[in-house]
Order: C-alpha cells, then sequence, then structure tokens
C-alpha cells in the first residue's frame, strides 16, 4: 500500500523555510504599510486575481473584522469596470507573487492614470525588480526560495507567506489601535463570540431554579438535578435560607463515602455556600469566573443579593 505521510512532511518543512526566510527579510517597509493604513483617509482595498486573489480576499476580510474600512476587488473584474469603486482617498494593495500578473499590472496603470499621484499604493510580491514592485509607493516583499509542490509551479509555499503576512498586519493593526475582545465583538455580533462577549448573564441565564431542602432525601435530589437540566441544585435550609448548592458532581464525589447512602440526604453531599455572579455582568465574565474555579455553572444574583438564576458553561458557549 502507498503512504504519503513522509511527502506530507516534506510539504510542511517546505512551507515552514519559506516562512522563516519571509521573517528575516522583513524590514522597514512593513512598518511603512502599518502606517499607511492608519493613516489613510479612505479605505484599504485589495487587489488581485487567482490564488493570489483568494489570499487577499482574506486578508482583507479580516481587517473587516477588526472594523478596517476593507474590502477586495478581483483584477478582472476591476479592468472591466470595477475601477469606479476605488477612490483617490484609498490605499490600494496588489498582490502577485511574481509582480508581472498582467491583470494586477494593467488595474495598477488604469488607477494611476485615473487618479494620478493622489492614490497610495502597496505591492505584495516576490519580486523587487517586478512591474508592481516598480510602479507602487510601498513594496512588501515576499519572496520564498520555492513552491512545496512537485513541479514548483503551483502556488503554495508563496501562498501560504502570503497568508501570514496578511496575519502579521492584522495583528500589528490590532496592537496599534488596541484593539481588545470587546471591540472584535463588536463585528462579530452573531454565534459564540458575539453571545459570550456581548451578551449580559441575565440574557442567558436559566430562570427556573432548583431547589431542596437540607433534610431532602438524596433520591429526591437526583430527580430534581435531572428534571430542572443545570447539573445542580440550591440547598435551603429549614427556616427557607439558600445555604448551599449539590452539584452532579458532588453526589459522584461522595456517593462511595457515605455510610448510610439509603437515608442520606441533601445535607450529606452539600458544599456550603457557591460561587455567584450578577445578573448584569457579561457572558465572558461568567466564563473566566467558571474557568478560574474549575466549575460548569454559577448561581446568578441581582443587585439586592437576591437569587434570579442559574448559568452554565453551556449557555456561555453554545
Amino acid at each position: 500500500m502507498t503512504t504519503y505521510f513522509d511527502d506530507a512532511k516534506l510539504t510542511f518543512d517546505t512551507e515552514i523555510d519559506a516562512l522563516k526566510t519571509v521573517r528575516e527579510t522583513l524590514d522597514d517597509h512593513f512598518d511603512d504599510v502599518i502606517n499607511a493604513i492608519l493613516n489613510t483617509n479612505g479605505r484599504v482595498l485589495f487587489v488581485a486575481i487567482g490564488k493570489s486573489g483568494l489570499i487577499a480576499e482574506k486578508i482583507a476580510a479580516s481587517l473587516s473584522s477588526i472594523g478596517l474600512s476593507s474590502f477586495f476587488i478581483d483584477a478582472g473584474s476591476a479592468f472591466h469596470g470595477d475601477l469606479g469603486r476605488v477612490s483617490a482617498d484609498d490605499l490600494v494593495i496588489f498582490v502577485s507573487n511574481s509582480g508581472e500578473t498582467q491583470e494586477v499590472i494593467q488595474t495598477l496603470f488604469a488607477l494611476k492614470n485615473i487618479h494620478k499621484t493622489n492614490l497610495k499604493t502597496v505591492a505584495i510580491t516576490g519580486s523587487e525588480e517586478s512591474t508592481l514592485a516598480r510602479e507602487t509607493d510601498i513594496l512588501l516583499k515576499v519572496d520564498v526560495a520555492e513552491e512545496a509542490d512537485t513541479t514548483k509551479l503551483a502556488p503554495t509555499s508563496s501562498t501560504t507567506a502570503t497568508l501570514v503576512m496578511g496575519d502579521a498586519i492584522l495583528i500589528a493593526i490590532e496592537k496599534a489601535q488596541e484593539f481588545k475582545r470587546e471591540d472584535f465583538a463588536l463585528y462579530h455580533p452573531g454565534g459564540s463570540i458575539g453571545k459570550m462577549l456581548l451578551r449580559d448573564v441575565q440574557h442567558s441565564m436559566h430562570t427556573k431554579i432548583p431547589y431542596v431542602h437540607i433534610d431532602t432525601p438524596i433520591n429526591d435530589v437526583i430527580y430534581r438535578i435531572s428534571d430542572f437540566g443545570v447539573g445542580m441544585t440550591l440547598v435551603k435550609s429549614s427556616d427557607d435560607k439558600v445555604i448551599g448548592i449539590v452539584t452532579d458532581g458532588d453526589i459522584r464525589k461522595k456517593f462511595l463515602y457515605i455510610n448510610q447512602v439509603k437515608g442520606s440526604t441533601a445535607e450529606d453531599y452539600m458544599t456550603e455556600g457557591f460561587i455567584n455572579i450578577n445578573q448584569t455582568a457579561r457572558n465572558t465574565v461568567a466564563w473566566k469566573k467558571m474557568a478560574a474555579n474549575n466549575i460548569s455553572n454559577l448561581v446568578v444574583n441581582d443587585d439586592d443579593d437576591n437569587v434570579v438564576g442559574i448559568i452554565t458553561i453551556h449557555d456561555v458557549l453554545d
């Protein structure tokens, strides 16, 4: 049976070497690109075609995700009617490994003809002697020794290196703008990211709260935990004051150490007190508190310390 394990390892080795080479050639031009992005009065546009276009589109999307007005223009479409999408205030980043891709070069010259000297341009290319490198304002060189594929022609190492360069640009912009997780959530309000970071606990918690009394038989405690599906129940004293908690984990841990399981009650398995969180706290705070205490649920209180809900790790992350 033919195996390709060694071929896969060689691919990784070749592309890792390519990334190391590009890293070593980084210079002040990278800073020039970051400053150009930060100081542009318009948008950041990426122009490319083919495989480079796919990479450029991903970089543009990444920058958009941190609030930068950024988008991708296919060079083929640009030269056939999309040039009007570019204004003189924009920063245009052209991506081409060879620096001689016809459609990209045509788009560059057409835009320079429209906007004369006002348009700021960047080239991400592997050849500093190329037309693209010579005709743009800033060169960001991404030069790899060879592609990883067997023909040494298919975009592999070069596209990987360009993608990582895009990630480096993203991270530099994040740091320059002191971009935080909460800021990221503003542009990702849907899905788990937005839910975890933006929503308050009160919008995710369970408002049906399981209770048992301190003398409730263990069988009934187990039924109560199962019925409510939050992995725990609160325990009340004889005067109806909430004094502790029993989780399904508590039962599993203590079950073997109870002498008379048949006659045991909630008190035998209860942990006195509990970790809580205010209902107005963000889900991210709840998540961090659960992680720090190695637990999977929190009791939710209002401003008067009344118990108003239960929030679980699944409520935060699902």
